[in-house]
């Protein structure tokens, strides 16, 4: 029996503790943690668990929790994941892994030093679409990949709370929901090392006072583009709006000189694989696709299955922090008006 803490218990933790609880044989959560107390002991009683706390290294003190699962906002990932690691316990950190380049840095090198699992909460890697395209990309199907495509239009989006705000969230739009395409076309081309970033983000309807939030809080972007270029040639175009006045439009697209893959997550088709040459080029795209989910129990699973059978991370943090190295140079873009370079860590 896999024992479980979970540090922060606002929104999204009531997904995990219901993953956790979906898998009684095989994991059990022990304890939870927040800053505000009462609403740690609400959770705690609301699923059962015994002990809540205030400050999560009480918690971590506790020898019976193996894992962690870290749901606080995005600012407030990085250091409890470390201090987790370092105590021995394997982690779920949620989406995006971390507020800073930096700080996703120090998570991986505590992992790394630990020899402890540390997951990206990323659902999106289990989705049976993107499976597929990544089965039919490394059977050489696209040959020389060139060009990719990350975008998520988001009609009406702005979360509020949190999120709004640098100091909790470290970033608006891109690292919110921008993240899901952003991790997705780099996990399919195996994570190519970006070399530099060509980024413009800004706050368009942050400051509108028809909106559902605090204007006066808003201090991050809900629009953004970036042209991202990688070794071996590769170039990406990633946008991200929270609002914008078009239709609602996800999709990540790569294109090879065998041919291409497409993915559009919310659309019908989902997905669509083309092989060939220029004269005879066909489509492959599966009737039957693998086994696979986007909901969070079915990301609990993988990473009890990790911790149980002692496998690498499912979803690992030395790669999936290549998404905070381009955000960092994003917006160091936006701030010089040029094309900035990507220092990527030695470590990887």
């Amino acid at each position: 029996m896999i024992g479980v803490g979970i540090i922060g218990t606002g929104g999204i933790s009531h997904a995990h503790a219901d993953g956790y609880m979906q898998l009684p044989d095989r994991a059990e959560i022990i304890a939870v943690a927040d800053i505000d107390y009462d609403r740690a002991r609400s959770a705690a009683n609301q699923w059962g668990v015994k002990h809540a706390f205030s400050d999560y290294q009480e918690m971590l003190k506790l020898d019976q929790i193996d894992a962690i699962s870290v749901c606080t906002y995005t600012k407030a990932h990085s250091q409890p994941s470390i201090d987790a690691l370092r105590a021995g316990k394997h982690v779920l950190v949620e989406k995006p892994m971390a507020a800073t380049a930096e700080e996703a840095i120090q998570m991986a090198k505590a992992s790394k030093k630990n020899d402890k699992i540390l997951m990206v909460g990323m659902k999106w890697r289990f989705m049976p679409e993107i499976l597929a395209a990544k089965a039919f990309i490394e059977k050489s199907k696209l040959g020389d990949i060139y060009y990719a495509e990350a975008i998520g239009w988001q009609h009406r989006g702005i979360p509020g709370r949190s999120f709004i705000r640098k100091e909790t969230a470290g970033g608006g739009a891109f690292m919110d929901n921008g993240v899901y395409t952003l991790d997705t076309v780099l996990y399919l081309m195996n994570h190519p090392k970006p070399v530099s970033v060509t980024g413009s983000s800004a706050n368009i309807f942050g400051h509108s006072a028809d909106g559902n939030w605090d204007p006066e809080q808003f201090d991050v972007e809900d629009f953004g583009t970036a042209l991202i270029r990688f070794e071996g040639g590769i170039t990406l175009f990633f946008a991200h709006s929270w609002a914008i006045n078009f239709r609602e439009q996800w999709q990540i697209r790569i294109a090879g000189n065998h041919g291409s893959a497409e993915i559009y997550p919310f659309s019908d088709p989902k997905l669509r694989l083309m092989h060939g040459g220029y004269n005879n080029l066909t489509e492959f795209t599966p009737t039957d696709l693998p086994e696979g989910s986007i909901d969070i129990n079915y990301e609990i699973k993988q990473f009890i299955n990790a911790v149980e059978n002692k496998f690498a991370s499912p979803i690992p943090a030395d790669t999936f922090l290549y998404t905070n190295l381009i955000f960092d140079a994003i917006y160091q873009s936006t701030n010089l008006g040029h094309e900035v370079k990507v220092n990527t860590p030695d470590f990887l």
